[in-house]
């Protein structure tokens, strides 16, 4: 899933070959200049019946 969505978003913490574990981390950073957070982009996902995803890991502001 996280190489489906690199094209369209930068994935947060991967390895030095690009690769992340079972989890990995969006970077929706910029979608707050719209006032758009990552817990809207969650329950929009869940809207479409996909599982929620976590949301404990914090990723400082740019």
């Amino acid at each position: 899933m996280a190489k489906k969505l690199s094209s369209h978003f930068a994935i947060l913490y991967t390895g030095e070959h690009g690769r992340c574990a079972h989890e990995f981390i969006l970077d929706l950073r910029e979608f707050k200049a719209f006032g758009v957070e990552a817990e809207d982009v969650a329950k929009r996902l869940m809207d479409y019946g996909f599982h929620a995803p976590t949301m404990s890991f914090p990723v400082p502001a740019p």
